[in-house]
């Protein structure tokens, strides 16, 4: 695990998105501890591989979703056609943090309001993504409380400071309700 601030990270994105990309150097998809528009998360490239990882890393219920974080606001669109982009970014614009959901078999999905974002977007993949903690232990506002069983298994550490720590608050689309957590 190597911890990186976030201010160096962004000015070396386009090493990091070379690294995700390339295959021939990784043999594995490399998974991140980020700061959100709230808190802490783990993140990765939204591959069955690092699904199946990151569950083993929060001890998580495999029956229980990942959210992920979409690209951009064209990318949700092109992928969930039913989107009204202009409510989604209403809502955006009202919440500290959103994740939509459009469909109860499928992850919900995370636009954050975050420099993480402009990451994201110019890697142009849809990234898995959950909270940086152990299921059902506090969540992780400061990245000096990562627990150790976390942070030993991950390949990257993104110090973006001490966050707000409010989760995000869940649009659900299908049924109507507004979930703030």
């Amino acid at each position: 695990m190597k911890t990186i601030t976030l201010n160096r990270f962004l000015e070396q994105k386009d090493v990091y998105i070379n690294e995700i990309r390339d295959l021939s150097i990784n043999q594995k998809r490399k998974i991140f501890v980020y700061p959100t528009d709230t808190i802490y998360g783990i993140w990765a490239i939204y591959t069955l591989e690092n699904i199946k990882k990151i569950f083993e890393i929060k001890k998580r219920d495999s029956k229980k979703m990942f959210s992920i974080i979409a690209p951009s606001f064209e990318w949700i669109q092109k992928n969930y056609p039913q989107a009204d982009i202009k409510k989604l970014k209403e809502h955006l614009k009202k919440y500290h943090g959103v994740t939509y959901i459009f469909d109860y078999s499928k992850p919900g999905v995370r636009i954050i309001k975050h420099p993480i974002q402009e990451f994201v977007k110019k890697l142009w993949v849809p990234f898995i993504t959950t909270s940086c903690n152990i299921s059902w232990e506090p969540i992780v506002v400061d990245v000096k409380k990562i627990p150790k069983e976390i942070a030993n298994q991950v390949d990257y550490i993104v110090d973006g400071w001490i966050l707000w720590g409010k989760p995000s608050v869940l649009i659900d689309l299908v049924s109507g309700k507004i979930i703030e957590r």
